[in-house]
């Protein structure tokens, strides 16, 4: 693991494991989740991804996938609230952590797979696509990101920002997350 990926990875540990936690994504990964449980989660997932694609200019292919899901589900993604408030992502080491923080959460996504297919009965092909990453080669992204990661992030300032942003990102979510995840 490079320098800039280990600075990353050391600089978001503790908020990483706090969402882990969130009451409203902790169902995520219980096997008892409802599905009104899941709903709410990737109603959360949808409000924080949505503006952050948007501030990245990303493809919006796993932001499709997601609204599916939540169409299936009963959900109106054009109805959701979305998150506001998010760190700038005006610089080229900002943009980087912020595709490593949702290029991450994709492989998180499909570690659920299974339990919400045990669970619900949801899968790549419906209602778990965003989860499954259905049709995406995330795998060859997460390591074209690392490499990217390394090769732009070589001096510790740009390093600073990239982290700065990440943990900034991460505690958006996590506040997010708190919000949203009171009692209906």
């Amino acid at each position: 693991m490079g320098p800039a990926r280990q600075a990353l990875r050391e600089a978001t540990h503790d908020i990483h494991e706090r969402l882990d936690k969130a009451a409203v994504l902790q169902p995520l990964v219980r096997p008892d989740i409802t599905a009104a449980e899941y709903r709410k989660a990737l109603s959360v997932l949808y409000g924080f991804h949505a503006p952050v694609e948007r501030a990245l200019d990303g493809d919006g292919v796993r932001l499709g996938l997601l609204r599916d899901d939540l169409s299936v589900l009963g959900a109106n993604p054009d109805a959701l609230p979305e998150m506001t408030g998010l760190p700038p992502l005006d610089s080229a080491a900002a943009r980087l952590a912020a595709r490593y923080v949702l290029d991450g959460s994709a492989h998180g996504g499909r570690a659920m797979l299974p339990g919400i297919s045990r669970a619900l009965g949801y899968d790549a092909n419906r209602g778990a696509r965003f989860l499954a990453s259905d049709g995406l080669d995330m795998m060859g992204a997460w390591k074209a990101l690392m490499v990217r990661l390394e090769e732009d992030l070589v001096d510790s300032d740009s390093r600073a920002v990239a982290c700065g942003t990440a943990v900034a990102l991460f505690g958006a979510l996590e506040s997010w997350a708190a919000g949203y995840g009171q009692p209906d």
